[in-house]
Parts: structure tokens; C-alpha cells; sequence
């Protein structure tokens, strides 16, 4: 039952850990967004 267990919490570990760094790329890419709009706009 302790594997079972180990199993699952190292399971739920690795998807918060994928999640957290999958919201913390949003936030950074929405706060600070690339020069590439910036550039298509000048240029157009």
C-alpha cells in the first residue's frame, strides 16, 4: 500500500510541478510579450 501511495503522491507532484511551470510561462509570456508585434506593426 506505501508504493501505491509513493506512486500517486510522486504522480500529483510532477503534474503540479508541470502546472506551475505552465503558469508561470502564461504569466511571463502575457506580461512581457516578445518584440514581434512590435516590429510587425512598425513595419506594416
Amino acid at each position: 500500500m506505501d508504493t501505491v501511495l509513493g506512486l500517486l503522491g510522486m504522480a500529483l507532484w510532477i503534474a503540479s510541478v508541470i502546472a506551475v511551470a505552465a503558469a508561470v510561462t502564461y504569466v511571463v509570456v502575457k506580461l512581457f510579450p516578445g518584440d514581434e508585434e512590435a516590429k510587425a506593426k512598425t513595419t506594416a
